[in-house]
């Protein structure tokens, strides 16, 4: 079975990890719990009981992050950040992370918050950020459009898939044909791809869990 790393709605009969809001979190086996920084208020507020109880419910958190281009002030952003990374941290759960602009200022906020599971959503870097991200030992989700990298895609030729998984996003294209043109790219059958990713998805839940 496919695994589709990132959506806001299932596409196919395939592994989703959806990212939601509380209203939605038990429509789906693997619910994301969104709270994306395009949304959040230009000032901080607390997080409600509520959505504190929508996290016990969800098989993640996320996607949250950071974005220069987008949405409130850093500073909200940031505010809100922490407050959720602590949440996860206590709940035991993984993180979906939306990040732009802001790799400096998510890896400060990283660090004061250990030992939690991060996945960088929407990936499609250069293979040096690419790197970056695996090096601190986060999960990378690649977005669609990073098939079109074809610096990325060499650079996948020639290095492991570890922790690394494929993302249908915001586009009508399933999973499956997702995966199809990367096995082609990478020059890899389909069905050693799929069993890849499907591996990866199992570990990105399983981490945090053998970790505490």
């Amino acid at each position: 079975m496919a695994s589709d790393f990132h959506a806001h709605k299932p596409k196919s009969t395939a592994r989703t990890l959806v990212s939601c809001p509380e209203s939605e979190i038990s429509r789906y086996s693997f619910a994301s719990l969104e709270l994306h920084p395009w949304d959040l208020p230009e000032k901080f507020h607390a997080l409600s009981p509520q959505f504190d109880l929508a996290l016990t419910r969800a098989a993640a958190l996320g996607e949250v992050g950071l974005d220069k281009l987008r949405g409130p002030a850093l500073s909200v952003q940031q505010a809100y950040l922490n407050v959720l990374l602590s949440l996860a941290q206590e709940q035991n759960k993984p993180v979906v992370i939306h990040c732009v602009k802001a790799a400096g200022e998510l890896l400060a906020t990283l660090r004061n918050i250990p030992k939690l599971t991060i996945m960088i959503h929407g990936f499609r870097g250069c293979p040096e950020q690419l790197e970056m991200w695996r090096k601190h030992g986060f999960f990378v989700s690649l977005s669609p459009r990073a098939l079109q990298n074809n610096a990325l895609i060499k650079h996948l030729r020639s290095t492991d898939l570890e922790r690394i998984g494929f993302e249908s996003d915001d586009t009508p294209e399933p999973i499956e044909s997702i995966l199809e043109q990367a096995a082609k790219l990478l020059d890899m059958p389909y069905a050693s791809l799929e069993k890849f990713t499907d591996a990866t998805f199992d570990a990105f839940f399983q981490k945090t869990a053998k970790d505490v």
